[in-house]
């Protein structure tokens, strides 16, 4: 990978938590099952991606791999927060499920996991369409869980979905329980805390139906993620770029996409 960047973080630990974070590889494939307007569909996605990534001297796919040898190589916790597939082919599901299966990580996934099912034209939106969700949990059920944690060295490591733009009331549930424990806390996410979940209350999303509920609900989540002591810090991926942003005194973090060889090693310590 061309791009690593290193955080370290002191929260008090008696043996230190390395952590390789990945994000955004968006894979662009097909195969023989998928039609010919998502076979071109998939090489004008990935001309997208290598014009943005500048020209990455390897796929995603090598990418993916270089990142998961370095991360049994160092003994890092692989962490990856979605965009894996850019768009749900058949080619890109069979790849999925090939370079992932058997493999430790934990997971929360991208917005881009569960649309785009159905595509007619490049111009028209990307719908969210009902039967994605359905097609992953039966596809992909280890990628569909609301909130994942482990426990290392007395870090408490959580993965929890806001691939949707928000985050939902099975979620917050869950991060309360975690919190119960008693450990520091870093959470990692597709979308970073700030933008759009911070600053979405009304029920306007165009691709999903959210209620005033559910923004409450997801705000009551981001409420716990500034402000419990408990959680040290937040790690996104989405916006394809590196960034650091304090708020409430805390720091959090966005990684740069897989795709141009980026990715973050988080030490905490």
């Amino acid at each position: 990978m061309e791009n690593i960047v290193y955080t370290k973080i002191n929260v008090g630990l008696e043996k230190p938590v390395r952590i390789l974070h990945i994000t955004d590889v968006h894979i662009t494939e097909s195969n023989d099952f998928d039609t010919d307007f998502h076979k071109k569909l998939m090489k004008e996605r990935r001309e997208v991606f290598v014009k943005e990534g500048n020209t990455p001297t390897k796929t995603p796919i090598e990418y993916y791999n270089e990142a998961l040898a370095l991360a049994k190589k160092e003994n890092m916790l692989f962490v990856c927060t979605g965009d894996v597939i850019d768009l749900h082919t058949n080619g890109n599901i069979a790849i999925l499920q090939e370079i992932t299966g058997g493999v430790d990580m934990m997971f929360s996934p991208g917005g881009h996991e569960h649309q785009r099912d159905i595509v007619r034209t490049m111009e028209e939106p990307y719908p969210y369409v009902e039967n994605v969700r359905h097609k992953l949990e039966k596809e992909m059920s280890r990628f569909c869980l609301s909130l994942e944690s482990r426990v290392v060295n007395g870090l408490n490591i959580v993965t929890a979905d806001n691939s949707l733009d928000y985050y939902s009331e099975k979620t917050l549930a869950a991060l309360k329980k975690e919190i119960e424990k008693g450990l520091p806390i870093i959470v990692f996410s597709h979308d970073p805390i700030w933008d759009n979940l911070l600053n979405r209350w009304e029920p306007n999303h165009p691709n999903i139906r959210l209620t005033p509920k559910d923004y409450r609900t997801s705000h009551g989540m981001i409420d716990i993620l500034l402000n419990h002591p408990l959680v040290i810090t937040t790690v996104a991926g989405h916006g394809h770029a590196f960034e650091e942003r304090e708020i409430n005194g805390k720091i959090h973090y966005m990684t740069d996409g897989l795709f141009k060889g980026a990715a973050r090693i988080v030490e905490v310590f």
